[in-house]
């Protein structure tokens, strides 16, 4: 048998199981109820709230009623958030950007919680920690959470999906991917 004729076997047996995984993807969503939630402050311990060893995805957002965002619609939060973000990002800092397209998604927001940032880890509470804890100075995107004074006090959770499966490389990123497209966080991939 040549590899052509492997690979085209492989390939479509592939094509199967994803077409089958688009029917079920709906189901699969982040369960707030068992999120964890946290003040950004200088003093944050994030090794004592992420400290498991676990793959798959997760779930960052910002509370809008909490601290101190500028403006009194949620709209304006929101723009005036994204604004203070590239600032920093602009400022020699390695870290994720905002999704222009997905801001204009968010014109006529009104929910509490922000999806912020969506992201897969084969260990998750390690990768969550660096969002949060990781050095400015450090070339590691990430959106180094506690090095952005101008977000000392307000609230964030982080929700995740385990995914403890043999085929993550395969799987994970279709469902990375997916709850993406599902949730429109306003840092990341695009």
């Amino acid at each position: 048998m040549s590899y052509n004729i492997i690979i085209e076997e492989f390939d479509s047996n592939i094509t199967g199981y994803v077409d089958q995984l688009k029917e079920k993807i709906k189901d699969i969503t982040f369960d707030s109820s068992l999120s964890v939630s946290f003040i950004i402050s200088d003093h944050l311990d994030s090794k004592s709230l992420f400290n498991e060893k676990k793959q798959g995805v997760y779930l960052f957002e910002l509370n809008l009623e909490s601290g101190s965002l500028i403006g009194t619609k949620k709209s304006t939060q929101i723009k005036n958030f994204a604004e203070d973000w590239t600032k920093k990002k602009n400022n020699s800092f390695f870290s994720s950007s905002i999704i222009k397209k997905r801001l204009l998604h968010r014109k006529d927001y009104n929910e509490q919680w922000l999806p912020l940032y969506i992201g897969k880890s084969k260990d998750l509470h390690k990768r969550i920690r660096e969002h949060i804890e990781l050095s400015p100075l450090k070339n590691t995107y990430a959106m180094k959470l506690k090095h952005r004074a101008n977000l000392h006090g307000l609230e964030f959770r982080v929700s995740t999906i385990e995914l403890d499966v043999k085929n993550y490389d395969f799987i994970v990123p279709y469902v990375e991917r997916s709850l993406r497209e599902e949730y429109h966080p306003l840092i990341g991939k695009q």
